[in-house]
């Protein structure tokens, strides 16, 4: 009798254990993180010096700067990939890229972000208004939208221009790996335009210092 009620007890122990290892079985995390952070490019083509600029993203859209990334699936729809996350603000990553490439192409000149860095007193500030960095599965393109201007203390808007670039990635396996390496050549091209407005602004205020002496 104490045989057979030990053999039971024995056996609904064991499914227990069998059951347990079930419910408690950890489930892996697949969560993919993707960081865009510029280090590289062209070595310095501008011997400018003594400008300070100030660098400021005047207005971002919130629901993009959450770590999910966004996907526009339709005319008017998006959708949230809580698998495909971003490493850092996807406002944070557009400041990093635009100030690195600046810096690089202007060693001379200091270029603050603001409000991270403060400012004080500037020459010049650069302002960028971003629309959107819209990621269409359908047309299997980015497309980064805002508008940029430059600013002095004196005469105010310098000049301003909206911007428009697109990027085509391919409907690949892995294709979110390709949408951020296309969201980080729109990027570089707004990167690009900038520094050569950079250049005839910095250029047209050392001609006129120098027509002032």
């Amino acid at each position: 009798m104490r045989t057979k009620i030990f053999l039971r007890y024995g056996l609904l122990m064991i499914a227990l254990c069998g059951s347990g290892c079930t419910l408690f079985k950890t489930t892996p995390d697949r969560t993919r993180l993707f960081d865009i952070g510029f280090s590289g490019g062209q070595a310095a083509t501008s011997s400018i010096d003594g400008a300070k600029i100030c660098l400021v993203l005047n207005n971002f859209p919130d629901y993009l700067d959450g770590p999910q990334m966004i996907t526009k699936i339709g005319q008017h729809e998006l959708k949230s990939n809580p698998r495909y996350r971003w490493a850092r603000p996807l406002s944070e990553t557009i400041l990093h890229i635009v100030r690195r490439k600046l810096q690089q192409n202007f060693p001379n000149v200091c270029i603050y972000e603001f409000p991270k860095d403060g400012a004080g007193k500037v020459d010049f500030t650069l302002q960028l208004d971003v629309d959107g960095v819209k990621i269409c599965e359908m047309e299997q393109q980015v497309i980064f939208v805002g508008t940029w201007a430059f600013l002095d203390g004196k005469q105010g808007y310098i000049n301003r221009s909206d911007f428009e670039f697109r990027e085509s990635f391919s409907d690949a396996p892995d294709h979110y790996e390709r949408i951020v390496s296309q969201v980080e050549q729109v990027i570089l091209h707004l990167s690009d335009v900038l520094i050569k407005e950079m250049d005839l602004i910095l250029l047209k205020r050392d001609t006129e210092k120098q027509t002032d002496q």
